[in-house]
């Protein structure tokens, strides 16, 4: 990020400093396997994926960023005022604006279900655990984004399973959380309290992701 006031006129310069100044987020994530659509759209999460072949126009971005005003949290335009609102998040991502609230907390999930540990949780719904070098800290479950494109998220085999498909399916959205919709300021992490909420497909497409994702 950069302040306001250390770049003059970017749209107006554009060929010459839009490559240094502005920073897009990229991470390894592929074109989901046409083996999981149904599973992602299941789930609501199908038009989110085509985020991962998003091509940034610069002008547009540039010039929005010149005309970002963060303490009113709106773009002032020459026409007036204008924001992100939840119809935008609706219709550019598809993702659910009404329903119940999105709560992504380990500690909820574990009073309701007592005995089973984060470890086993993993092992169920993903078939494996990810290692102490594949997260942030020992004591942290913040897994780095690059252990679920290589393992979770491996070679898709053209027989695959339902279970197998709906864990590959699982991994790819923990993708989209950290990666799109959620990313957190090294852009290749996601915190594993978003996982029991991925456990039942059915339930986790009621949820509200769009309010959350606006907020």
């Amino acid at each position: 990020m950069y302040r306001l006031d250390q770049v003059k006129n970017i749209a107006g310069r554009l060929d010459q400093v839009a490559s240094r100044i502005l920073r897009t987020r990229r991470n390894l994530m592929i074109r989901p396997p046409e083996q999981i659509r149904p599973y992602l759209r299941r789930v609501g999460f199908e038009y989110v994926a085509y985020m991962v072949e998003f091509e940034h126009d610069w002008s547009l971005v540039s010039a929005l960023i010149e005309r970002w005003r963060p303490e009113s949290y709106t773009f002032h335009l020459s026409c007036g005022e204008m924001t992100i609102t939840l119809q935008d998040v609706a219709y550019q991502l598809g993702l659910k604006i009404d329903g119940d609230p999105v709560r992504g907390c380990i500690g909820v999930w574990e009073q309701h279900h007592q005995g089973r540990t984060i470890r086993e949780l993993c092992e169920q719904i993903l078939g494996i655990v990810s290692g102490p070098e594949d997260r942030q800290s020992q004591t942290k479950w913040i897994v780095k984004l690059i252990w679920f494109h290589n393992t979770v998220c491996g070679e898709l085999e053209q027989d695959a399973t339902e279970e197998r498909l709906m864990r590959y399916t699982r991994g790819y959205i923990m993708q989209l959380i950290g990666g799109i919709l959620f990313p957190d300021a090294s852009d290749s992490r996601v915190h594993i309290r978003w996982l029991p909420l991925l456990e039942d497909l059915d339930a986790c497409r009621q949820l509200s992701w769009g309010s959350t994702v606006l907020a």
